[in-house]
């Protein structure tokens, strides 16, 4: 069975094994972002435009790292948990497409979520948002940069409850010191270093890139750099199932 034939099969499973899980994840997904969306504009009055695309498209990309570093490390160590994970791997099927599956799944049931809340935020700060084709790639690349991340908590975590609190930690970190909420200039200069090396800065840019028209945004450069993010992620994350293994 080819590569491709095994992504393709992999990707069909996962979908039709989540499919039960997928409107509660919806829904919790929306509520979490449309809340930041409303949120903000209570906390911060007098928005400006510019202010405000930020906010939403900053919200969008926090549903991305959301699915990329809480819900696909918790899918994958709950999958270990009940066996599913060893199940997988005893097929004779290739480490690189099960995760590539497994990362394109849950890219998928992103996707709906982070539509409703762009077009949520356009609605309520009157925004004229201008969305590009390569907004679906950007949002798969964007899941697929952090995977690594979240597969080695979940592969190298002994417990289920030690994966979740790590997420979390690393969900506070990404919301107010990376440049996912606002502009990369307004952080501290160690942290807009450390903001070069974090795939979350180029998910955000390449959000903001694919649906709006602020300045200062590098489309090309952000998708290459979250391409190379997410091969050294899917290539990690197999050798180290395959030493776990």
């Amino acid at each position: 069975m080819t590569f491709l034939r095994q992504y393709r099969d992999l990707v069909s499973m996962e979908l039709r094994s989540m499919r039960g899980e997928v409107p509660i994840i919806a829904a919790v997904q929306i509520g979490f972002m449309v809340g930041f969306v409303f949120g903000f504009g209570y906390l911060i009055p007098g928005i400006t435009e510019s202010t405000a695309l930020y906010i939403v498209t900053g919200t969008a990309t926090q549903g991305v790292v959301t699915m990329g570093l809480v819900m696909l490390p918790q899918l994958l160590a709950q999958s270990k948990h009940e066996g599913r994970l060893e199940y997988y791997l005893s097929m004779p099927i290739s480490r690189e497409a099960y995760l590539l599956a497994l990362v394109t799944a849950v890219g998928v049931m992103a996707l709906p979520g982070i539509l409703f809340c762009l077009a949520v935020g356009a609605w309520r700060y009157d925004l004229a948002l201008e969305l590009h084709p390569l907004l679906p790639a950007a949002i798969l690349l964007g899941v697929g940069s952090l995977a690594g991340v979240g597969i080695a908590m979940a592969v190298y975590s002994p417990h289920l409850q030690l994966t979740n609190a790590l997420t979390q930690l690393i969900i506070f970190y990404v919301l107010f010191f990376a440049p996912v909420l606002m502009p990369r200039e307004q952080l501290p200069a160690l942290l807009r270093e450390t903001a070069r090396f974090a795939p979350p800065t180029y998910a955000a840019d390449a959000i903001r890139a694919t649906s709006t028209n602020l300045p200062g945004t590098h489309l090309g450069t952000s998708l290459a750099i979250m391409a190379l993010f997410a091969l050294g992620s899917i290539g990690l994350s197999a050798l180290a199932i395959r030493r776990r293994g």
